[in-house]
C-alpha cells in the first residue's frame, strides 16, 4: 500500500484516513514515525495556498531534525510555510511566550532559555541553595534543579519533589533566574498555560493558526501540556492525532502522566482502538523478550527485514563491564559484520559508563558518549564546528540538509531569532562557502584541530556577517566561543595535541564509533546491537525504587531499552562491590531466562 511516495501497511493507512481527532498507539520499532510524516504530508498539502498551518510536536531535537527532513522530501519548495516541527519548549516559546509575554504580570523583557550547559546555570542553582544555608551541591541536587516542573497549579512535581533542599530553594532559583533576564524549561511550559488561560483570545489565535496538531510521545505529556492542548481544542477549530504508547513511558521524573492520556483522549472524542503492532525493528526473539515484559492485545510481531534472524539475547554476568563488552559484545559484532556504528552500550546512568568508556578508548575502541567530547557541545560554534569537520572528512549526501540546520541552530542562538532564509538559496551559498574555507584550512592550517578551530571561526564570523545573517557585533562570538571550547578541554585534560580534525567530525556522526548511551537518552533510536549493562538489583530497578509504581516505571525502562535493539541484544549482570544479583526482571516475573 502507498501513499504519495510512502509505503504504508494496513494499520498505518487506518490511522492516516481517519478524520476524526485520534489516539494512536504504537508499539516500538512500529514505523510511528512514518506515519506521522504520512499525516503531516497529507495536511500540508490540504493546507497548501492557505494562510493555516499544521503544528508536529515532537520530544527531542533529534526528532524534530528526522521528521522535518523527511518531510521536507515529500514536500514542494514552499511548503515550509504551511507547518512547523518542534518541540513543546520550542513551539510555546516562539508561538506563546515571545509573542505575548508582555502580557504577564511583571514582563521586563524577553528572557533567554537557561540550559543546563549554560555556566550560570550552576551559579543560579547555588545562589539559590544557600538561601537555604546548603553550600555544597551535589550531581544529583543539580539534576533536580535542571529538572524542575510545576503542575497547573504553581506545585512542584516530579523528581525535583523528592529533593527537600531543591524544592524549597525553587522559589530563589526563578526568582534569581528572573533577575539575570533567564527562563528555566518549565517555566516556558507553565507561563504559556498562563497566558493561555488567562487569555481566550491567544487560543483563538493558535486554533487560527494552525489546523492540526499532531503530538508524538504523547504518553510522555504533563498536566501543564494537557490543560494547554484543552484550552486549544475548546476553540473548536483544530485537530488533533496523538501518537504514544504506554509502556514506554519514561519521563515521570520530569512530570510525565500517562493515566491523563485516556482521559484527555475521551474530552476531545478522539478514536483509541487503532493500534500499530507491527515491529520493523527486531527479530522474533528480542520482540518475544518484550512481549514477556509487557504483553500486547495484538501481539506484537515482527514485520520488518530481521523477522528471519534467529540470533538469540545473551545473558553475561560474573565479570567486569570491560571484559564482557570486549570478550563476548565486540566479537559478536564482528561475527555478524555489524560496524561499531550501529552498536550501543546502555546503561541506567551516565556514572558507570565514564569508567566502561575510557577502558574501551584505551583498548583501542573508537566511542562516543560520555567523556567523548572534551568541550561542552552548547558552545556556540562547537555543533556547527562538528558538522562542518565531518562534511569535509566524511560527506554523506545529506551533509548540505544537516548544515543547514546546524546553521539555523547557530545563528538563532546569536541573534534570536528565526532566520528561515538559513533554508533557501542564500543559505546554501553560505554554507558553500564555509566548505571551501573549512578545506583550504584543514590543507593549509598546521596545529591540528585547534588552530583550526581558530581560523574557522573567524572566517564563519565573516562569512555570515557578509550574508547578512549575523550583525557586525556578532561575527566575534564565534572565536570566543572557541577560546570556550579550549579552556573545557585543558580543564577536562584532553590530547590537545592530537585532537584531529576528523575527531571533530566524528562526534557529529558517529557512525564509526561505539555508543555508550543511557536508555532516557537512547528513547527513539535503534541500533544493530545493544549490550545492556547493570542489569542486576539496585541498579535496575534502582535501589531508590521501593513503591510498586515505581518498580514499574523501571520495568518500564527496562523494556525501552530491550526494544532498542534489532538482531543483538547482551544483558550483562557484572560484578559489583555490594554482590547485588541479577535483576528481578530477568527472573520468573519477568524475562525468566536465569538460570536458562
Amino acid at each position: 500500500m502507498a501513499n504519495g511516495r510512502m509505503s504504508l501497511t494496513l494499520e498505518q493507512l487506518a490511522a492516516l484516513n481517519c478524520d476524526r481527532n485520534m489516539l494512536l498507539t504504537a508499539c516500538p520499532g512500529s514505523g510511528k514515525t512514518r506515519t506521522i510524516i504520512a499525516k503531516l504530508v497529507r495536511e500540508v498539502e490540504r493546507l497548501r495556498g492557505t494562510p493555516r498551518a499544521a503544528a508536529c510536536i515532537t520530544y527531542t531535537n533529534s526528532a524534530v531534525q528526522e521528521i522535518e527532513h523527511r518531510a521536507r522530501a515529500l514536500l514542494n519548495l514552499g511548503d515550509e510555510a504551511s507547518f512547523v516541527v518542534s518541540t513543546i519548549h520550542a513551539f510555546c516559546l516562539n508561538n506563546i511566550l515571545r509573542p505575548f509575554a508582555w502580557r504577564l504580570p511583571g514582563f521586563s523583557g524577553l528572557p533567554r532559555v537557561l540550559t543546563r550547559d549554560n555556566p550560570d546555570f550552576e551559579l543560579i542553582a547555588q545562589y539559590a541553595a544557600s538561601q537555604m544555608r546548603y553550600l555544597t551541591l551535589t550531581p544529583s541536587d543539580y539534576e533536580a534543579f535542571e529538572n524542575l516542573n510545576i503542575d497547573i497549579n504553581g506545585t512542584i512535581t516530579g523528581s525535583a519533589d523528592d529533593n527537600d533542599i531543591v524544592k524549597r530553594a525553587a522559589p530563589f532559583f526563578w526568582r534569581r533566574c528572573d533577575e539575570l533576564g533567564y527562563i528555566d524549561f518549565c517555566n516556558i511550559l507553565y507561563r504559556s498555560y498562563l497566558l493561555l488561560r488567562d487569555h481566550p483570545d491567544i487560543a483563538r489565535s493558535l486554533g487560527a493558526r494552525y489546523a492540526c496538531f499532531l503530538i508524538d510521545e504523547f504518553q510522555d505529556t504533563t498536566d501543564l501540556q494537557i490543560e494547554m492542548l484543552k484550552l486549544i481544542h475548546a476553540q473548536q477549530n483544530s485537530s488533533f492525532f496523538t501518537v504514544g504508547d504506554l509502556a514506554q513511558s519514561i519521563y515521570s521524573f520530569t512530570g510525565a502522566r500517562p493515566e491523563l492520556v485516556q482521559p484527555f483522549a475521551n474530552h476531545i472524542a478522539a478514536r483509541s482502538d487503532i493500534s500499530l503492532t507491527g515491529n520493523f525493528r527486531s527479530n522474533p526473539q528480542i520482540i518475544a523478550h518484550a512481549e514477556r515484559l509487557f504483553p500486547r492485545n495484538p501481539t506484537m510481531t515482527a514485520l520488518g527485514m530481521h523477522k528471519t534472524c534467529t540470533q538469540e539475547p545473551q545473558f553475561i554476568s560474573g565479570i567486569t563491564a570491560y571484559q564482557a563488552i570486549t570478550e563476548y559484545f565486540l566479537p559478536v559484532l564482528a561475527e555478524m559484520n555489524i560496524p561499531l556504528g550501529k552498536a550501543s552500550i546502555l546503561s541506567r546512568t551516565w556514572p558507570s559508563l565514564l569508567p566502561l568508556s575510557r577502558q574501551l578508548r584505551e583498548h583501542g575502541t573508537p566511542v562516543v558518549g560520555p567523556g567523548a567530547r572534551p568541550y561542552r557541545r552548547s558552545r556556540l560554534f562547537a555543533a556547527l564546528a562538528e558538522h562542518i569537520c565531518e562534511a569535509i572528512t566524511d560527506p554523506q549526501p545529506d551533509s548540505v540538509h544537516t548544515l543547514q540546520r546546524a546553521l539555523f541552530n547557530t545563528v538563532q542562538d546569536v541573534t534570536g531569532e528565526n532566520h528561515s532564509d538559513v533554508f533557501s538559496f542564500k543559505g546554501r551559498v553560505a554554507i558553500i562557502r564555509m566548505l571551501r574555507e573549512a578545506k583550504r584550512l584543514a590543507e593549509f592550517t598546521a596545529g591540528g584541530a585547534l588552530n583550526w578551530l581558530d581560523s574557522m571561526s573567524t572566517a564563519t564570523g565573516e562569512i555570515l556577517l557578509h550574508s547578512g545573517f549575523i550583525e557586525t557585533t556578532h561575527s566575534g562570538l564565534f572565536y570566543a566561543s572557541v577560546q570556550e571550547m579550549k579552556a573545557d578541554m585543558q580543564r577536562n585534560k584532553a590530547d590537545l595535541n592530537n585532537l584531529s580534525i576528523e575527531d571533530l567530525g566524528l562526534f557529529a556522526s558517529p557512525s564509526r564509533a561505539l555508543r555508550l548511551s543511557t536508555i532516557h537518552y537512547a528513547k527513539g533510536r535503534e541500533y544493530d546491537a545493544v549490550a545492556i549493562i547493570g542489569v542486576r538489583e539496585g541498579t535496575i530497578p534502582f535501589y531508590k525504587a521501593t513503591t510498586e509504581d515505581a518498580i514499574e516505571d523501571e520495568k518500564r525502562l527496562f523494556y525501552v531499552a530491550v526494544t532498542r535493539a534489532k538482531r543483538v541484544l547482551m544483558y550483562i549482570c557484572e560484578s559489583d562491590r555490594w554482590r547485588n544479583p541479577p535483576s528481578r526482571f530477568l527472573g520468573p516475573s519477568g524475562l525468566n531466562i536465569l538460570g536458562a
